[in-house]
């Protein structure tokens, strides 16, 4: 994301959750990232949902940065770290091309230029969540709507702490599978409706 005339106070509109924030911070760094993550794992839908994961977490906590520096080491170290978790968990990597519904989010994206339109497709997103199983859809209201932390979710639900970060993982999963068989997965706008659309709207 680069500082210009019209965007000088970056940091201000990350700190808001603003869409444009959102998608150009993806267009500076997801591919960057993504090849980053595919040189520590060889299993490239991994990759992908590694880096995805990582932008949710940052706007998740888009509160406490200040610099554009501060964002993109937090965005290569967090990558790092989580495949070297994912390597170390033993899990089978095979080696492959994009991911078959890779495409078709990128047309996806194209289409959220229009403010209308991103909006159209933010609500058809949360028109989806009640689909989730039970468990997930839970966990993923308790996270993301109203925006508690692990463990005050565990709390709430009576989980444990490690229930909540499985299940947090799969209603993500899910979520994102429904989306693309739905044709309306589009990176960037996923990752602001987990990260920000979810918290500001009360369903």
């Amino acid at each position: 994301m680069t500082l210009t005339p019209r965007n000088r106070d970056s940091i201000t509109e990350f700190k808001a959750g603003h869409y444009i924030i959102v998608k150009e911070l993806y267009e500076e760094h997801y591919a960057a990232l993504l090849d980053f993550a595919c040189q520590l794992i060889i299993n490239k839908e991994e990759a992908h949902h590694i880096v995805q994961e990582t932008f949710i977490r940052l706007l998740g906590m888009r509160d406490r940065f200040n610099t554009l520096t501060d964002i993109k080491a937090f965005l290569y170290i967090t990558v790092r770290n989580s495949c070297l978790v994912y390597i170390r968990a033993e899990k089978e990597n095979e080696p492959g091309g994009n991911a078959a519904w890779y495409d078709e989010a990128l047309i996806a994206a194209a289409r959220c230029e229009v403010a209308a339109i991103r909006e159209d497709l933010l609500h058809q997103m949360h028109e989806l969540v009640p689909e989730l199983p039970a468990p997930e859809q839970i966990v993923f209201r308790l996270l993301f709507y109203d925006r508690l932390s692990t463990q005050e979710a565990a709390e709430e639900s009576g989980l444990t702490v490690v229930m909540i970060t499985q299940r947090r993982i799969s209603a993500i999963r899910l979520l994102r599978e429904k989306l693309i068989t739905s044709n309306l997965f589009s990176i960037p706008l996923f990752i602001y409706f987990v990260a920000v659309y979810c918290g500001r709207e009360s369903y």
